[in-house]
């Protein structure tokens, strides 16, 4: 099967209106497509340029934010969370930065909260974000457990804000995608003009639907960014040759960092490093990270030692495993990928 049979396939089976790949092997693209639509009511193509909300992914903007801050010694991994923010709750007080960039802080997952759904529509302060979990014990100490957390990376745009005397948005702008040309990429807010923009889709009593409107306010720097599969090519490429932090901080942030207590690695088939997650493909070194928001889903996966990455963007909600897919994808173009079985979903 050719490689455009299997994403028509796919597509086909989940139901997804639009696609963009990219499949990019010793630092060059080898594969930079769209497929299907864009905006199904418009007849819109999805292509290359084709802007996605992209979640969760932004995590590896905002970890490699504050990575740049640790090489220029402004802040140091082992120091806590609040040496940098004030009116932190008190069980909040002995977190470390590692600790929340490997997930693994105990402070309770805001989108977690009771509440969080009837907040969605509502623009937010910061604040008030972070109100839906401050009065809320720590799920364990600090160090102990791994658990996803949304709450952990809010903090750490607010950090970077408060040391940079920057908006989140304006210091990666600044900081990274202007110096890689990623000029698409930006913060997303519904209201915005932006090229490209690809409509956002669930499925609604099996009736394709269009995405409600999700407040910018709670995805902020726990993945607030819209971007296409043309940028993220010159982001993969930027990863390739570590040209904005050095390679032993790449190295580091694609090293597991597994919690003191549980069995991450072998139950899971995963473990955090920094701003990562790490799979556990014997041998191999392979980090990826997906991401997920009403009306799209999205993966990043590199496969390091084979020189391989893959990353997936598409305008559907309930595409539950797009690592899948960049798994499958990636097989098409390493053969040895394809003799090996799709590990567990990720957080």
């Amino acid at each position: 099967m050719l490689i455009d049979d299997y994403i028509w396939d796919t597509m086909t089976k989940h139901q997804i209106p639009g696609l963009s790949v990219a499949v990019v092997q010793e630092g060059e693209p080898v594969l930079v497509k769209g497929y299907g639509l864009a905006n199904v009511e418009h007849r819109v193509p999805a292509t290359e340029k084709t802007v996605y909300e992209i979640a969760s992914i932004g995590k590896t903007f905002t970890a490699t934010a504050t990575m740049m801050l640790v090489e220029e010694d402004v802040i140091s991994l082992d120091e806590a969370i609040a040496d940098y923010l004030d009116h932190l709750p008190l069980a909040w007080q002995s977190v470390t930065i590692k600790q929340i960039l490997s997930h693994q802080s105990g402070i309770p997952n805001y989108t977690h909260a009771p509440n969080y759904w009837e907040i969605t529509r509502l623009d937010l302060s910061k604040s008030e974000i972070l109100a839906l979990v401050t009065d809320l014990p720590l799920k364990f100490p600090p160090g102990e457990f791994s658990a996803y957390d949304n709450t952990g990376y809010y903090l750490l745009g607010l950090m970077l804000e408060k040391l940079t005397k920057k908006s989140y948005g304006d210091f990666l702008r600044q900081r990274i995608f202007e110096p890689l040309g990623m000029n698409a990429t930006v913060m997303n807010h519904p209201r915005d003009i932006v090229l490209h923009r690809a409509a956002g889709y669930r499925f609604l009593e099996s009736k394709l639907v269009n995405k409600p409107y999700y407040s910018p306010s709670v995805t902020y720097s726990a993945g607030g960014q819209l971007s296409s599969i043309e940028d993220m090519v010159k982001w993969e490429q930027e990863l390739y040759s570590a040209t904005l932090l050095k390679q032993a901080t790449l190295d580091l942030m694609w090293t597991p960092h597994p919690p003191n207590r549980g069995d991450d690695w072998e139950k899971l088939r995963y473990v955090a490093g920094l701003g990562w997650w790490i799979l556990n493909y014997s041998d191999r070194r392979v980090v990826s990270h997906n991401g997920s928001i009403l009306g799209f889903a999205s993966n990043i996966t590199r496969f390091i030692d084979d020189k391989i990455t893959v990353i997936v963007l598409c305008n559907l909600d309930q595409v539950s495993r797009p690592d899948a897919i960049a798994k499958e994808i990636a097989g098409y173009y390493c053969p040895e990928l394809a003799k090996i079985s799709l590990q567990p979903p990720l957080a």
